[in-house]
């Protein structure tokens, strides 16, 4: 697994470049941050407490510092209140969000009875059909989301 060390540079299992990427973004909870960021414009931990998964709070602390240390995400301290800490997706964590446009994708075709009424034929639809725009809008609505905070 992925080790950290001084000067920012991480080893990883392999060379292979999909046991990297897991190594970075294939627990159980990393993915999910990132989601919750692009598509639900949460940015404090306390709003990523309250996703549906029921993240531990310890392991929440340790995937934002994982995916700030490898530049996903960035931390900034509030202005008008101190003690909020917003975190804030940066352009290697938008570079990601692709990844997880083919996830839905793929659990839509192979597992879309067990998702239920979360997720339409349409939506998954959109996704395919228009899958650049479809990110394109999605990116440029999280930016906005970030301009728009008042840190």
């Amino acid at each position: 697994m992925e080790t950290l060390t001084n000067n920012n540079t991480a080893e990883f299992r392999s060379l292979c470049p999909v046991a990297t990427g897991l190594d970075i973004l294939g627990d159980k909870w990393t993915l999910l941050i990132l989601r919750d960021m692009i598509w639900g414009h949460k940015s404090l931990f306390s709003e990523f407490k309250e996703s549906p998964e029921q993240m531990p709070s310890k392991m929440l602390s340790n995937r934002l510092k994982k995916l700030e240390d490898f530049g996903f995400i960035s931390k900034k301290a509030g202005v008008t209140n101190k003690k909020s800490i917003y975190y804030l997706m940066e352009e290697k964590g938008i570079d990601a969000f692709p990844i997880m446009i083919e996830m839905a994708i793929f659990t839509s075709k192979h597992f879309f009875d067990y998702l239920g009424h979360t997720y339409t034929k349409e939506a998954r639809s959109v996704m395919i059909k228009n899958k650049k725009e479809y990110i394109g809008d999605l990116v440029k609505q999280y930016k906005s989301f970030k301009k728009k905070l008042v840190l």
